[in-house]
């Protein structure tokens, strides 16, 4: 079962879009529900600790250094025998948006923004520190915050953001995207809202006004792949999710995902992943 979990707008009296939690601290909520959807921006700092955390189907080791990225929407599972210690970051993406006239500014992010790239980052002793510093900083401003004075938590936010978006370009280069352009954001906006209803590049073409043909040149030029291959692989991530995380049938997800036949859905899902969705979701969940 996927537990879903909402930002505590008002945890400090006033509404506050920002807070630094130990993640011993979260403990209970780990061993209730392993499994969780965040509706928020988290950034998970281990100090110690081991097991293996997977954010949707990337699963990554746990240990001193590291550094995971989640966006809402997406599926965490932690596999561990005992909460590891560190950091969490979390934040509403309004909280810097709003601030800086910039709607797309946290999307663009290299490590919110993956394609082929781990939702993981490992940092070097030295970059490690100087991230707990910045993180330990955001803590105290929290722990002290008034209502009329949040620009100093935006500020240690952007730096702290900024700063891990520079580690993680040095990493995975590939990860270094140019600005996407408005058509880029929209398209990508429809097809998290739209998957399953409609999933033809000919729709998302006609809902930005513009020809099936230069829409799929924008995406190939930004994404290395067409169009069609992109709302493919967000299909199939979304399939993915449903038989890692949840009872539902194959015949319930084919339906769920608007294909026209379980039998063309299961087909589809071999030729991108090699196997069948009963085969993906035993390897799931061994």
């Amino acid at each position: 079962m996927i537990t879903q979990y909402d930002f505590f707008r008002t945890k400090y009296g006033e509404e506050l879009l920002i807070d630094l939690i130990q993640l011993e601290d979260l403990d209970k909520y780990i061993k209730l529900s392993p499994v969780q959807r965040l509706s928020y921006y988290d950034i998970t700092v281990i100090t110690g600790g081991s097991g293996t955390f997977t954010i949707d189907d990337h699963g990554q080791k746990i240990k001193r250094g590291n550094v995971f990225f989640s966006s809402p929407g997406q599926i965490r599972k932690w596999s561990t025998t005992h909460t590891p210690k560190g950091y969490v970051l979390i934040f509403e993406d309004e909280f810097l948006c709003a601030f800086f006239n910039d709607t797309q500014f946290t999307k663009r992010l290299s490590y919110f923004n993956l394609h082929n790239s781990p939702p993981v980052l490992e940092l070097t002793p030295e970059a490690f520190q100087k991230l707990v510093n910045l993180l330990q900083d955001i803590r105290a401003e929290i722990l002290q915050f008034k209502n009329n004075d949040k620009h100093m938590l935006r500020a240690l936010l952007y730096q702290t953001l900024i700063f891990l978006d520079r580690k993680f370009i040095a990493v995975y280069p590939a990860s270094a995207k140019k600005t996407p352009n408005r058509y880029i954001e929209q398209f990508t906006r429809l097809v998290e809202a739209n998957l399953n209803q409609d999933r033809t590049v000919e729709y998302y073409a006609q809902k930005l006004h513009i020809t099936s043909g230069h829409l799929n040149s924008m995406v190939k030029e930004y994404y290395y792949v067409s169009a069609k291959k992109y709302i493919l692989s967000k299909t199939i991530l979304e399939a993915k999710r449903l038989l890692h995380y949840t009872d539902m049938s194959v015949d319930q997800i084919a339906s769920h995902l608007h294909y026209e036949s379980t039998n063309y859905f299961a087909r589809t899902f071999r030729e991108h992943t090699n196997t069948t969705p009963l085969g993906f979701r035993k390897q799931a969940n061994p």
